[in-house]
C-alpha cells in the first residue's frame, strides 16, 4: 500500500493506476519514451508518477513544487522535458519536442538513444546551477535487492518518508521499499519533517531513513522514546557521528544503519549496521560506513589522497547538465567515480570524514574543518559550521543564542589543536539548510564571511 494522509493505492490496483499515467503522459509528449518533469508534492499521486515511469520506461525528474521559483525554473530550462505532471494536470513543455517539426525529430531521437531512468539531483550544497545525473532503471534494478537487505527491508515492512523525491536520498528510499514489497506511508507535511517521531508513530512504521540533522529534530519531541513500530533508523546524505547514533539508541531504536553513497553513482555503495550494545567504531567521531560493498558497488581508498571512490559497471555515465563547482565529483573511468569525500580505514571498517574541500592549510598542518565541527558538536552539543575566509580566518558560524558563545571560546582551546581553534564565532538562530537537511554550504559560506566583518576575532 502507498499512503499519504489524503488518499491510498492498495497493492492490487497500483500496477493499473500508474499505467493509466504512463498512457496519458505518452500521449501529450507525442513520443514513446518522454523525458518527464514530476512537479507534484510528495504523496500518493508522486508515487504513482514514479512507478509509471518505472512501467514505461521513461525517464523522468522530480521538481520540489516548494522550491523557490527561480530553483524551480532553472531547473526546468536546464532538464528540457517533453512534458511536466503537476497539480493542473499534464503539459506539454514549448522548448520540447513539441515546439516545431525539427525540434520534434531531434527530441524523438534524443529520447530514443537516451537510456531510460531518473534524474538524481545533486544537492547543490557547493553552490551553482542545477546539477543532474541520470540514473538508468536497469542500474536501479541492479542495485534495489541489495539495498534492501542492507536496511533490513521485507513485505512486512513499513516505510516512512518526509522527504520530497527530488533528492535522491528519498528517491532511492521509495525504490528499495518498492522493490522489497514494503507499505510506503509519505507526507509533505512540514510538522511531520519536524516530528518525525510523531509520524512514525501515527503510520506505525517500521523503517526510516533521514540525513543526520532529523536526529537532532527527534530528540528535540521531548517524547520519551521512539515508537515501538520503528526498528531501524537508517542515515544517509552527510556523516553520521557515533554520539549521534546512541542518541537513537537512547530513543530506543533497535538498528542503525549507517549508508554512504553519491547522488553520482545510484543508491548506496557501503553500509554499515550496528544494533543497540553494540561498539560504535569511530575516526574523528564519525561513525563506520561498513566493508565498502553493496551488491556490485563497490568503495575504496586511495592511499595517495585519502580520498573515497566508487566503483561499479552499473554508474551513470557522466552529468546529464550542469557540473560540480569544483574538481570533485569526477568520474576517472567510466566505472569508477572519485567522490571528493576525505576517508579513513580502521582494519576492514571504512570511514567518511568529510569534503576534500574543507580541508585548509593553517601553520604548516591541514585543518579539516567537518572534523573540526563534528569535534565541536561531540564536545559541546552545539551545531556549527566553520569556514575559512580568503584571508586564512576560521570562522565559525554557531547555531543558537549568542549566550553560550563565551563558554564556548573558553572551552574550544580544551579541544582542539590551537591551529584549528576558530578565529571568529558568528551566532545563528538556525544554520542554513537544504531541503533534505544538509548544510547549504554556500549560504553559510558567506553568512561565515559576511560575519567576518561584524563580529571581534577571539
Amino acid at each position: 500500500m502507498i499512503a499519504d494522509r489524503r488518499t491510498s493505492v492498495g497493492a492490487d490496483t497500483l500496477v493499473e493506476t500508474a499505467e493509466g499515467v504512463r498512457d496519458a503522459l505518452v500521449a501529450a509528449a507525442g513520443v514513446p519514451r518522454p523525458l518527464v518533469a514530476v512537479a507534484l508534492p510528495l504523496s500518493t499521486e508522486a508515487v504513482v508518477a514514479l512507478v509509471a515511469a518505472i512501467l514505461g520506461d521513461l525517464s523522468v525528474c522530480f521538481v520540489d513544487p516548494s522550491a523557490p521559483e527561480e530553483h524551480r525554473r532553472a531547473l526546468v530550462q536546464a532538464l528540457h522535458p517533453d512534458v511536466v505532471l503537476d497539480r493542473s494536470g499534464i503539459r506539454t513543455v514549448a522548448s520540447s519536442s513539441s515546439s516545431s517539426s525539427s525540434s520534434s525529430s531531434s527530441s524523438s531521437s534524443s529520447a530514443e538513444a537516451r537510456e531510460a531512468g531518473y534524474v538524481a539531483m545533486s544537492s547543490g550544497s557547493t553552490g551553482g546551477g542545477p546539477k543532474g545525473v541520470l540514473s538508468a532503471w536497469a542500474g536501479i534494478d541492479a542495485f534495489v535487492p541489495h539495498g534492501a537487505a542492507a536496511l533490513d527491508l521485507d513485505p512486512s515492512s513499513v516505510w516512512a518518508e518526509v522527504s520530497h523525491l527530488s533528492y535522491d536520498l528519498a528517491m532511492t528510499n521509495l525504490l528499495v521499499a518498492l522493490a522489497a514489497g514494503a507499505s510506503l506511508q509519505v507526507s509533505s507535511s512540514l510538522g511531520d519533517r519536524l516530528r518525525p517521531l510523531g509520524f512514525c508513530a501515527r503510520v506505525e512504521a517500521t523503517h526510516l531513513r533521514l540525513a543526520p540533522r532529523f536526529i537532532d529534530l527527534a530528540a528535540a519531541e521531548r517524547v520519551d522514546a521512539a515508537p515501538r513500530s520503528l526498528r531501524v533508523w537508517g542515515s544517509g546524505g552527510d556523516r553520521l557521528s557515533a554520539a549521534d547514533a546512541r542518541r537513537v539508541f537512547d530513543l530506543g531504536v533497535a538498528t542503525v544503519v549507517n549508508t554512504y553513497g553519491t547522488s553520482e553513482t545510484i543508491g548506496f555503495a557501503s553500509a554499515a549496521r550496528f544494533d543497540a550494545g553494540d561498539d560504535l567504531p569511530a575516526v574523528h567521531g564519525a561513525l563506520g560506513i561498513g566493508r565498502g560493498a553493496v551488491g556490485a558497488w563497490r568503495t575504496s581508498l586511495s592511499a595517495a589522497d585519502e580520498m573515497l571512490a566508487i566503483e561499479s559497471p552499473h554508474l551513470p555515465g557522466g552529468y546529464l547538465f550542469g557540473a560540480p563547482n569544483g574538481e570533485y565529483p569526477r568520474w576517472d573511468d567510466p566505472e569508477r567515480v572519485l567522490t571528493g569525500d576525505l576517508g579513513a580505514r580502521r582494519g576492514e571498517e571504512l570511514f567518511c570524514l568529510g569534503r576534500a574541500g574543507r580541508r585548509v592549510k593553517r601553520s604548516a598542518s591541514f585543518v579539516d574543518l567537518d572534523v573540526l565541527d563534528a569535534e565541536v558538536k561531540q564536545a559541546f552539543g552545539v551545531a556549527t559550521f566553520t569556514a575559512a575566509t580568503p584571508a586564512g580566518d576560521l570562522v565559525s558560524l554557531v547555531e543558537g543564542p549568542a549566550t553560550r558563545l563565551d563558554d564556548l571560546r573558553r572551552g574550544l582551546p580544551t579541544v582542539l589543536r590551537p591551529d584549528s581553534v576558530p578565529d571568529v564565532l558568528v551566532p545563528v538562530a538556525q544554520l542554513p539548510r537544504l531541503g533534505n537537511g544538509k548544510i547549504d554550504q554556500a549560504a553559510a559560506q558567506a553568512l561565515a564571511e559576511g560575519g567576518m566583518l561584524t563580529e571581534s576575532p577571539r
